[in-house]
């Protein structure tokens, strides 16, 4: 019997958005959690891209996260999160969870490599003895640490949130909230590994993403404005990147890359 927790999904896991509540279901079976997963992994590619949905699994006393991608399931282990996704189908993904996945992998060692050896163990790793730090180094530490926390938190205030170049004009608040409604969407260099894509929600509120080909989407969250370089209708952003051309409402223009608004 699994827990399962579903975050930026509906009860059923076949539509996904930022505004929906965690939804919490105790003691589902094998086949219902296979059917979930199958509706995660068939998701629409916009709203997976914009709310960035996934299904958390407790089984026994291990805890596991799983995302999809272009209709493929990512596990992550919530344990080790340091780690990488695991990108497996969907009876992978089951065999992980229910436990039957180590036993398989353990029977396809040779026995015959086993005999006369026992058990295969893990190999050792070097222990490093542990230096106790003596208390004026931890002072000295914290000291230097609160320095450069000061350090930052200036940098931070004095750091303006959109950078607007010269001939930049913003435009009038009621053409802007016209705009963004046109405007709303997601849009795509491609949909290959290392292919870039803008989820423009507001003009004010922007994810920028790059296409990953084992793990999650790296996700970059970023303001913007609305406004013209002359005639040029553009976003200023925060981004080193800059201005956002936008050349009609299918088609966006950031760093010499053409994003086209995924239907």
């Amino acid at each position: 019997m699994y827990d399962v927790s579903l975050i930026n999904l509906s009860a059923d896991a076949r539509s996904a958005a930022e505004s929906l509540v965690p939804i919490e279901r105790s003691g589902l079976t094998d086949a219902e959690l296979r059917t979930l997963l199958q509706s995660l992994s068939e998701i629409d590619a916009v709203e997976n891209a914009m709310a960035a949905p996934e299904i958390r699994v407790k089984v026994r006393n291990e805890s596991y996260l799983i995302r999809t991608e272009q209709q493929r399931l990512m596990l992550y282990d919530v344990a080790h999160r340091e780690l990488p996704a695991f990108v497996l189908t969907l009876d992978e993904i089951m065999a992980e969870l229910d436990g039957s996945a180590p036993a398989g992998r353990n029977a396809s060692i040779p026995q015959h490599a086993l005999a006369g050896f026992g058990e295969p163990s893990a190999p050792s790793l070097p222990v490093h003895p542990v230096v106790p730090a003596s208390k004026p180094r931890l002072i000295t530490l914290g000291a230097v640490a609160f320095v450069l926390l000061g350090v930052i938190g200036w940098l931070q205030l004095g750091k303006s949130p959109v950078s607007t170049p010269a001939l930049f004009h913003p435009v009038e608040p009621a053409e802007s909230a016209e705009l963004q409604s046109t405007l709303t969407g997601v849009y795509m260099t491609g949909n290959q590994p290392g292919q870039h894509g803008i989820v423009f929600v507001t003009a004010g509120e922007l994810k920028l993403f790059e296409l990953s080909a084992v793990t999650a989407p790296r996700v970059v969250y970023a303001s913007g404005e609305l406004g013209r370089v002359g005639t040029q209708l553009a976003l200023a952003t925060d981004q080193p990147g800059g201005l956002i051309e936008i050349s009609d409402h299918d088609t966006l223009v950031f760093c010499g890359e053409v994003y086209r608004r995924i239907p």
